[in-house]
């Protein structure tokens, strides 16, 4: 009879200890994917926590924590959140009015994403719709200083082009037609040392796969890096040219597409 108490005595430990084993493992098991879900989105915004008529806040609500906008005060009159084409939401409008104070270096309205390997395939995402007559749209993908994976151009015409190296040569892509909504995807992979382009739109879509970053040096670039979209008018000025931002998204995970 006592090796059998001590028998079921044992068995109630390891029950016990089993039981705890499994608890621990289930609450790592939640954390790592949690972790995970927070760390796959480097940057969301979307605009809808702000007030029409007002400046974005510099630091975006929501998760990831660290993920910002940034812009100039000089920059500040040409930025304004406004009510979207779609009912009920909003958008974050980017005017190219005559604005006293602007320079070379603080023009840029930016999205600068929380820290992440770099090496990792990254996805930048925003759709925008663009309408007005003057100065081209200049869009950056960088990986949050000085190391720019692609620039791109979007005329008032809506002429599409792509900067294909630093001597100033362009290739032109398509067209992204006045009042069009557009989204425009640019996948990173640069430990290939190359991206694709896909531009999401009504009347036909544009794509290229295996594009060249700009700089051929990997290690020239940030590791860990703040990957950022940035914007910025050609220099010039215009009472009626709008870049209109409905939401931007830089993700390691794949979007719908």
């Amino acid at each position: 009879m006592q090796v059998i108490r001590v028998l079921l005595l044992a068995n109630t430990k390891l029950n016990a200890l089993m039981k705890t084993i499994q608890f621990f493992l289930h609450a790592l098991l939640l954390t790592t994917l949690l972790a995970s879900c927070k760390t796959t989105t480097i940057l969301t915004s979307k605009f809808e926590s702000e007030t029409i008529g007002s400046l974005p806040a510099k630091n975006l609500p929501g998760d990831p924590t660290g993920d910002e906008i940034t812009y100039s005060t000089e920059l500040q009159p040409r930025i304004k959140v406004t009510a979207s084409a779609t009912a009920g939401q909003k958008s974050l409008t980017f005017t190219e009015i005559n604005t006293p104070g602007l320079t070379a270096h603080n023009q840029f309205l930016s999205f600068k994403g929380i820290s992440t390997d770099f090496t990792q395939t990254l996805w930048f995402m925003f759709t925008a719709t663009h309408s007005g007559s003057g100065e081209r749209m200049l869009i950056d993908v960088t990986d949050g200083s000085a190391g720019m994976i692609t620039r791109m151009f979007i005329t008032e015409t809506g002429q599409l082009s792509m900067m294909t190296n630093f001597s100033g040569g362009e290739q032109v892509l398509g067209n992204i037609p006045t009042g069009v909504s557009h989204t425009i995807i640019v996948t990173l992979n640069l430990s290939s040392k190359k991206f694709n382009l896909t531009v999401l739109k009504s009347g036909g879509n544009i794509t290229l796969t295996d594009r060249p970053v700009l700089i051929d040096n990997v290690l020239a670039y940030a590791n860990p890096a703040q990957p950022s979209l940035h914007f910025r008018w050609d220099d010039g000025a215009s009472a009626t040219r709008k870049y209109v931002l409905e939401e931007v998204l830089i993700t390691r995970k794949k979007p719908d597409m």
